[in-house]
């Protein structure tokens, strides 16, 4: 193999793996906005007790965080 084909297989693993890695950031914040929505219907909730209510604040901080 060349060096010159080693640069381009190097090049074509970079984008590979940045494309993976855009992927999963996409993922994961798909995933924190579907938590979020939930957590905050819970606490709209007219009938939520407030152990639910704490539990939701709790884990909306905690999402907010990462």
């Amino acid at each position: 193999m060349s060096m010159d084909d080693a640069h381009k297989k190097a090049q074509a693993t970079r984008e590979r793996n940045l494309e993976a890695r855009t992927a999963l950031y996409q993922e994961q914040a798909a995933a924190k906005r579907a938590a979020r929505l939930a957590l905050q219907r819970v606490t709209e909730r007219e009938d939520a007790t407030a152990a639910e209510l704490l539990e939701a604040a709790r884990l909306l901080a905690e999402i907010g965080r990462t």
